[in-house]
C-alpha cells in the first residue's frame, strides 16, 4: 500500500477531508483486511467526503451488515450480562461489547455499523473461571467451534480443553448456535491474563475486576473504569505485538484495534494523569510506550507521539514460543501496516551471553 493511500484512509478516520489521492483497489482491500470498512464509510459520510460510486456502494453494504450484527449482538450481550449479574460471578466486559454500548465521556465511541465484533470478551480472574463458565453452560454455551460447512457446533474434547488451558494459557471459547442465518453462532472468550503467560500481571488484572462497576447504556453491563479500560486495550495490543503467530496471521497491527485507542484518546474519554499513575504503579512503561508509539505513528498524531516519548517507545521483540526464537523488526510501524505480510521484516535477535 502506498503512503498516499494510507494517509488518505487515516485522515478520513480522523474526521478530516484528505488532500491526497487514493488507489481504490488497494484501499478497498486494506479497509477489509483491517476491519475498518464500516468505520471508514460512516466517517467519510460524516465529513462529507465524496467517494467513488462503486466503492461507496460496497462500503455501505459492509456498514449495513455490521449494523445488523451490532443489533443482534446487543441482545446476546444483555442476556449474558443479566445472567452473570444474577449469579454474582466476578467479570468485566471488554472491547467492542463496551465501546458500542456504554458511553465514554457522555457519548458512545462508535455507532452501530462502525465497529465489528466477532465475539464477546470477558475479563475474569483465574479463580473466577469456573463460576463464569458455569453460567455460560447453563445458558446453553459449550466449549467448541462452529463448523460452517456442517452448520453445527463441534464440542472440544476434555483433552483439548485442558491442553489449551495448560499449554496456551487460554480458556477454550464458549459457543452457542443461534437461529440467525447471517450470524449462526455466538462466541464468548474468557480472558484471564494480561500478558503472554497465564500469571502475567495478575495483580493488575485482579485490581481491574475489583474496581469494575455496572455501567448503564444501551445494555447495562459490568466493565472497567475508563482508565483501566484503556490500559487493558494497551496491554492486549502489546501482547499481540509480541507473538510470532499473530505476526504470521497479520493480526499484530490491525488498524481497528489502534483506532479504538486513538478515539479514546481523541475524545478525552479518560483521565490521562490517572492512567499514568497506573502505568508507573504496575511498571508498564515499556508496553505503554510501545503501543502509544504505534497509535501515534499510524494516525500521524504529534501529541500522542510526544506522550509515547515519556516512556520506553521502542517496538517489542517478537517471540516464537514453538522454536524459542526471538526476532526484531527491520521496518517502521508505518512501513509494516502498509504491507500485506510483514514476516519479511523480522530478523532473528542476537542473544548475548552474560
Amino acid at each position: 500500500m502506498t503512503e498516499e493511500s494510507l494517509r488518505y484512509v487515516t485522515e478520513i478516520l480522523k474526521g478530516h477531508q484528505s488532500s491526497t489521492e487514493a488507489d481504490w483497489y488497494e484501499v478497498s482491500g486494506f479497509l477489509v483486511c483491517h476491519k475498518i470498512a464500516g468505520l471508514f464509510y460512516h466517517r467519510a459520510q460524516t465529513a462529507m467526503v465524496s467517494l467513488p460510486g462503486k466503492a461507496e456502494w460496497n462500503l455501505r453494504e459492509v456498514f449495513c451488515k455490521q449494523q445488523r450484527r451490532a443489533e443482534f449482538m446487543r441482545l446476546q450481550i444483555k442476556e449474558i450480562s443479566d445472567a452473570l449479574l444474577r449469579a454474582n460471578a466476578e467479570h468485566a466486559f471488554l472491547k467492542g461489547s463496551v465501546m458500542c454500548n456504554v458511553p465514554f465521556a457522555n457519548r458512545l465511541l462508535y455507532i452501530d455499523g462502525e465497529r465489528t465484533s466477532n465475539d464477546i470478551d470477558l475479563l475474569v480472574k483465574p479463580t473466577g473461571i469456573t463460576a463464569v463458565s458455569n453460567v455460560l453452560k447453563d445458558m446453553g454455551f459449550v466449549q467448541g467451534r462452529y463448523d460452517a460447512k456442517e452448520k453445527k457446533i463441534i464440542p472440544f474434547s476434555r483433552a483439548e480443553i485442558l491442553m489449551r488451558r495448560m499449554n496456551r494459557g487460554e480458556v477454550a471459547p464458549f459457543v452457542r448456535q443461534t437461529e440467525n442465518a447471517e450470524i449462526p453462532f455466538t462466541e464468548v472468550d474468557l480472558n484471564f491474563s494480561l500478558g503472554n503467560t497465564p500469571n502475567a500481571d495478575e495483580e493488575l488484572l485482579c485490581d481491574m475486576i475489583d474496581s469494575s462497576t455496572v455501567q448503564s447504556g444501551k445494555v447495562p453491563m459490568k466493565t472497567l473504569v475508563p482508565e483501566l479500560f484503556f490500559l487493558h486495550l494497551v496491554m492486549h495490543q502489546y501482547k499481540e505485538s509480541c507473538l510470532h503467530f499473530m505476526v504470521a496471521r497479520n493480526k499484530d497491527l490491525e488498524l481497528y484495534k489502534l483506532a479504538d485507542m486513538y478515539y479514546l484518546i481523541a475524545t478525552h474519554a479518560f483521565n490521562q494523569t490517572a492512567v499514568q499513575t497506573f502505568v508507573r504503579k504496575y511498571r508498564l512503561e515499556e508496553p505503554f510506550g510501545a503501543v502509544l508509539h504505534q497509535v501515534g505513528e499510524i494516525f500521524d498524531d504529534d501529541e500522542i507521539r510526544l506522550w509515547a516519548k515519556e516512556y520506553i517507545c521502542h517496538q517489542p521483540q517478537v517471540i516464537d514460543y514453538d522454536t524459542r526464537k526471538r526476532y526484531v523488526w527491520t521496518a517502521s510501524v508505518r512501513e509494516r501496516v502498509k504491507a500485506f505480510s510483514t514476516e519479511c521484516y523480522l530478523k532473528e535477535a542476537v542473544l548475548h551471553a552474560e
